[in-house]
């Protein structure tokens, strides 16, 4: 397992393993990246994780950060980058926790606003290009699920599935990028 954490640059080699981009609420999430990256470990020992989260230096995961050639300018941009990568040649995970009780956000932003907002642009992109590789996993009292739900159904003109547990998502992401 290889980490890309934001701003930093680094070679992706798709001969060592695919991307994925694990998209989802980070202020106030828990530590859902740490959980899915093990999940994705069960299925396939090589892959890239771009994460866009900051971690203390004793975090279990920083043993695995790569270090970059270069860095990007921003944050955005960082992810722009590197969401277009695991969308066409990995996968783009979104998984939408509840907000973590003992560890909530921080401010008076909405609780995952970052989060919906992407989840409406790859909406877009999946109606207009359908073979994008893009999962989404929600637990099932995450605010506005059934209206997510709707609007992924009525984008791609199907029953979009959104699974119920971290481990179904990853499993579905796994799919994708064997097909």
């Amino acid at each position: 397992m290889r980490i890309v954490l934001p701003k930093n640059l680094c070679e992706i080699d798709p001969s060592y393993g695919p991307l994925f981009f694990l998209a989802g609420p980070v202020h106030g999430g828990g530590d859902w990246q740490f959980k899915c990256c093990n999940e994705i470990r069960k299925h396939i020992p090589n892959f890239y994780a771009a994460l866009p989260c900051k971690y203390k230096e004793n975090h279990p995961l920083t043993t695995f950060i790569l270090n970059g050639y270069g860095n990007f300018d921003r944050q955005l941009t960082w992810e722009r980058y590197y969401l277009d990568i695991a969308a066409e040649n990995g996968c783009l995970i979104f998984w939408l926790p509840t907000e973590d009780k003992d560890h909530p956000r921080i401010g008076t932003d909405p609780y995952a606003m970052d989060t919906r907002g992407e989840l409406g642009e790859w909406r877009g992109r999946l109606m207009n290009n359908p073979h994008l590789s893009v999962v989404v996993g929600a637990e099932t009292d995450f605010p506005g699920l059934s209206q997510i739900q709707r609007n992924f159904d009525f984008a791609t003109k199907s029953r979009f599935p959104i699974y119920g547990s971290l481990s179904e998502t990853v499993s579905a992401a796994i799919k994708k990028i064997k097909a």
